[in-house]
């Protein structure tokens, strides 16, 4: 089963570990998926990972991993 959340660790302005509790170690991946901040100015002070293959993004860490954990939940 291919993983369902993607973020890289230079862009996202996240680490795997910081979603802990939201999503199972095997469910995260990381490298590039192709939404850097110089590709996408609005994501500029977000944090950001993609969750079967669409972007979630919130204004702190603890937002993110509930956003992530809802996106997971539907």
């Amino acid at each position: 089963m291919a993983a369902q959340v993607r973020l890289c660790k230079k862009c996202s302005g996240i680490k795997a570990k910081d979603l802990k509790g939201a999503v199972g170690k095997e469910d995260v991946r990381c490298g590039c998926f192709g939404a850097c901040r110089k590709k996408r100015p609005e994501l500029k002070g977000r944090v950001y990972v993609r969750v079967r293959g669409g972007i979630v993004s919130a204004g702190s860490k603890k937002k993110l991993r509930r956003s992530v954990a809802e996106a997971l939940a539907e």
